[in-house]
């Protein structure tokens, strides 16, 4: 017998990669799985469709994992400069991104803001309905209801999606001048048989002047002799592009109709303001990163490091002003005067803080010295000033014309 006839023979190879059972193979990419994660793309083995329980475990892990970052960002960023300061060095994984924080922040702040912050609401439950207490006879109550019928009318706007918040309002303000009527010793009209047939034509009929002629006392000026018209007689800058004299046109159309709409209703320009000063504030931030390269010239420091710097010193911003809304909500819900003088001292706690936190905050990323670090922040506090005057004037402007 040969030598190689007494060597055994060889194994055969075995695969690198055993074959997948049913159940083991990615829904995403059809790559092998090994364990819990597709080592290929990521995704998970678990398929939240076909189990409750991990649903809600992926609902819960998903919420924590995001938010355990969000409140770790949060608390750091109550002391000035700590987030920035971390995360130019390098210590990145253990924060919320800048521009994903201030864009969470900002929406967050904005909505809140949205639903604490009015002014001269329309409350026809009573409160500008309490004009009706004024009223000293059954025709001066009459003609208070008229007058408040057609400024609701005026408010709303007429447009057909209104029609039953209409009927509600005119409901409500009906009742309250029946209240009044009863009060003075009178009793109020017999309802008309056909009130939802009626409050439906009178809110049709707004809805057809509402997207009919406009009226000539809000914009009343002419171009050529003639009334301006967007369309055929619009306002013109020589030498401008025809889009920008189109898109100018529009917004002037736009302006004429929402402050039609809106009346006198300070509280639809409020809200208005709050849904266009996010996108403002969004074009501040490269701007105000530029003015900090422009006061830290000399330095190595990039364009990217100070916009850093001003995505989270503007998240800090958020911050306060998100507090300033809560409050403002609590102590409205409260209504007691102990509430308003504690919700008053948040207010000068909240708004101090904001230049002593941004100027150690400066210190404390940028180093120096002290004097040369309060210049600089004077230079900037100026520039600053300026910037967000522009910001509240672009978006006082943009809310009317949107």
């Amino acid at each position: 017998m040969s030598q190689n006839d007494a060597l055994p023979a060889a194994p055969p190879p075995v695969a690198v990669e055993q074959a997948a059972p049913a159940h083991g193979a990615c829904g995403n990419c059809q790559a092998a799985l090994h364990g819990h994660y597709c080592h290929h793309c990521g995704q998970s083995a678990h398929n939240p469709l076909k189990h409750v329980g991990h649903a809600i475990e992926e609902v819960f892990e998903s919420f924590w994992h995001l938010d355990g970052r969000i409140f770790r960002t949060l608390r750091d960023l109550l002391v000035p400069g700590r987030v920035a300061l971390n995360y130019l060095n390098g210590q990145r994984v253990g924060y919320v991104q800048p521009l994903r924080l201030f864009v969470i922040l900002t929406l967050f702040t904005f909505f809140v803001g949205k639903l604490t912050l009015h002014a001269d609401d329309l409350d026809t439950s009573g409160g500008r309905n309490n004009v009706f207490a004024s009223a000293q006879t059954e025709a001066e109550v009459e003609t208070l209801r008229t007058a408040r019928l057609a400024e609701l009318e005026r408010d709303l706007g007429g447009a057909p999606q209104n029609v039953t918040g209409f009927a509600i309002a005119t409901a409500a303000i009906n009742a309250a001048a029946a209240q009044r009527l009863l009060e003075l010793g009178k009793q109020a009209a017999p309802p008309e048989k056909n009130a939802a047939d009626s409050t439906m034509a009178r809110a049709a009929q707004a809805a057809v002047r509402a997207t009919g002629q406009h009226s000539d006392g809000v914009f009343n000026y002419t171009i050529g002799g003639k009334p301006w018209d967007p369309e055929t007689n619009p306002v013109v800058f020589a030498g401008w592009p025809q889009f920008v004299n189109t898109w100018f046109n529009r917004r002037l159309d736009n302006t004429r109709a929402n402050i039609e709409r809106m009346g006198g209703k300070t509280d639809l320009y409020v809200q208005a303001f709050l849904t266009a000063l996010p996108g403002a504030l969004f074009i501040l931030m490269p701007v105000f990163a530029l003015v900090l390269r422009t006061a830290y010239l000399g330095r190595r420091t990039g364009y990217l490091e100070h916009l850093v710097v001003a995505l989270y010193s503007h998240a800090w911003l958020m911050l306060v002003l998100l507090a300033t809304f809560l409050t403002i909500g609590v102590t409205g819900a409260i209504g007691h005067p102990v509430a308003n003088v504690v919700g008053d001292c948040v207010y000068v706690a909240l708004w101090v803080a904001i230049p002593v936190y941004l100027l150690w905050m400066q210190q404390r990323v940028y180093g120096g010295r002290w004097w040369a670090t309060l210049a600089r922040y004077l230079f900037i506090g100026m520039l600053y000033s300026w910037l967000v005057v522009l910001v509240v004037m672009y978006a006082a402007l943009a809310g009317v014309s949107s």
